[in-house]
């Protein structure tokens, strides 16, 4: 009798004890998660705000960049500060001139001229657009250089016959010998007569030594010696060729220094600034 009371009591306290331990095990599992979710928490706003600051950062770096490199552009459109980026020294002659005398606007605004370049890339177009401003061609050129009587005009050389010219020196183009930003009047070689003259025989050849004799002596250099190219110089040319004019005194000319040792009269001025 007592055995089986004693029993039922160990029995009931097990019992309790085990609802108090499974209480304790709840109340501890509670407590652990309870702190690991805040440490998760806490963790989570930690990296929010950091990556909130790396975000800013890099925005300000943004907007000061571009508040930099808008003051740089701004700057270097001023025509006051064109010096910084031009090409090099304007060209004898060229001095008074503005850069948009010679360097014209692109046809379109930016959004038409990046499509037409992307049209062109995929094969739907002939031809490319530049961006901003478009290359210095022979009309620009012509604007203030063109003569009625020019011995050699560039529109010549587009003839099928100087097929060989435009080849070898680009005969057609006023770049060709009259590269600007050098500093320079002439750029081109002085013996560039034989891309045309290789072939050259004159009857009753009035110089002292026949064109036929030079050409085969390939004296080419000698041509400017006696000839004013475009033909603009009032002079009178030279029939004896020890009086021709000096190879150094070209080079001098032709680099910008000096007058011109043809004449110091021309037939037409360039009409600069019109």
């Amino acid at each position: 009798m007592h055995s089986r009371a004693g029993n039922k009591l160990a029995l009931r306290a097990r019992i309790q004890t085990g609802h108090s331990l499974r209480g304790h095990r709840f109340f501890r599992d509670f407590l652990f998660f309870r702190n690991l979710s805040n440490e998760i928490r806490f963790a989570v706003n930690k990296n929010a705000k950091r990556r909130a600051r790396a975000r800013y950062k890099i925005l300000a770096y943004y907007i000061v960049s571009g508040v930099v490199s808008l003051a740089c552009v701004l700057v270097l459109l001023h025509p006051d500060y064109a010096y910084l980026h031009v090409n090099g020294p304007i060209n004898t002659g060229h001095d008074e001139l503005a850069c948009d005398d010679c360097h014209k606007p692109e046809r379109g605004n930016l959004r038409q001229q990046l499509q037409a370049n992307v049209q062109y890339l995929l094969g739907n177009r002939a031809k490319s657009l530049a961006v901003g401003y478009r290359a210095v061609n022979n009309y620009d050129c012509l604007h203030c250089h063109h003569r009625p009587n020019d011995r050699h005009p560039v529109s010549r050389f587009f003839a099928p016959r100087f097929r060989e010219a435009r080849e070898r020196i680009e005969a057609q183009y006023c770049v060709s010998c009259h590269l600007e930003h050098t500093g320079g009047r002439v750029t081109g070689s002085m013996s560039y007569c034989n891309a045309c003259h290789e072939k050259i025989v004159l009857d009753n050849d009035p110089i002292t030594i026949s064109h036929r004799q030079l050409a085969r002596d390939e004296n080419w250099e000698s041509c400017l010696a006696c000839h004013d190219y475009h033909g603009n110089h009032k002079m009178e040319v030279k029939r004896d060729f020890d009086t021709r004019i000096t190879r150094q005194k070209l080079q001098e000319y032709f680099a910008g220094e000096g007058d011109s040792p043809y004449s110091t009269q021309k037939f037409h001025k360039a009409r600069v600034g019109s």
